[in-house]
């Protein structure tokens, strides 16, 4: 798995080489409220987070992004009663990287990477922790204003047949570093 992520890595870099350095360069930090999909919506509520992420700009209209942040959510009611547990909390820390395409003041993002998945069960018989790594990937589109951006995405991690998948709506602001504006 990890040569994947050299290979990404490698893909990114070179592609970044290869065009002129006319690009915005920005660090953007985001509040996000995110909505569990599929299974994970099953047994999670709604939770909220904060990203940040990295954008090197590439020719006028792109960015290359790596993004992380801490996604935390808490289970729903009946699993605590299931389990007698007092707290039930679930968090996803994605580490992604992608490209972003701006349409003028709209954009749209693919990404793909990595994300820590991490449950922590306390109270009544249980006082546990567990945390997984996987496969993670995520789309999304959004509107920056200046710089001001309102997006929403849906991300997805994955191992062995099962996915945690959730949308995240986030309003957040860009912080120039060079470049472009």
């Amino acid at each position: 798995m990890k040569r994947i992520y050299v290979v990404i890595l490698g893909m990114i870099l070179f592609s970044a080489c290869g065009f002129a350095q006319k690009g915005n360069n920005q660090v953007g930090v985001s509040a996000e409220l995110a909505v569990p999909t599929g299974d994970f919506n099953d047994y999670g509520k709604a939770g909220f987070g904060g990203i940040v992420k990295g954008l090197y700009g590439i020719g006028s209209a792109g960015q290359i992004t790596l993004t992380s942040g801490y996604l935390s959510f808490s289970a729903k009611n009946e699993y605590k009663s299931l389990l007698e547990a007092d707290k039930i909390s679930l968090s996803i820390i994605p580490i992604l990287a992608g490209y972003r395409h701006h349409f003028g003041d709209f954009y749209a993002e693919p990404q793909v990477g990595y994300g820590i998945y991490k449950s922590r069960i306390k109270g009544g018989f249980y006082d546990s922790k567990n945390s997984e790594g996987a496969f993670t990937w995520a789309a999304g589109v959004g509107y920056v204003f200046k710089e001001l951006e309102v997006g929403v995405r849906y991300q997805s991690g994955h191992k062995d047949g099962t996915s945690t998948a959730l949308f995240g709506l986030h309003i957040g602001y860009n912080f120039s570093l060079s470049g472009d504006k």
